[in-house]
């Protein structure tokens, strides 16, 4: 392929990438009235969509089931590590039988 230094390739690319419906499912920060470009992926990424929504289940659970909610939540949470490996072992391409993720109380 013959990169091009113009907008116009450069929304030619934005049209063609096969990642950008995914786009919708975070905010993007907007500076001056517009979205920012965000680099920042390695410290703190954008944030999903869904993430209030995740967040405010667990706080709901935790304020009416308290410590119960290890057992009986939504999402119980002595489950997370199970729910999780899957997922990081393909995060690393590893084995499920070669990660682990705690679920520890500090």
């Amino acid at each position: 392929m013959n990169y091009e230094n113009s907008a116009a390739f450069a929304q030619k690319m934005d049209a063609a990438d096969p990642l950008a419906k995914y786009r919708a499912q975070f905010h993007i920060p907007k500076h001056n009235g517009e979205d920012c470009i965000y680099f920042c992926g390695n410290s703190l990424g954008l944030q999903p969509v869904t993430a209030a929504a995740a967040v405010a289940q667990e706080l709901e659970d935790w304020k009416n089931l308290g410590v119960e909610g290890h057992f009986k939540g939504k999402n119980p949470w002595k489950d997370y590590h199970e729910f999780l490996t899957q997922q990081l072992a393909h995060v690393v391409g590893a084995k499920p039988g070669e990660v682990v993720a705690m679920n520890n109380l500090t």
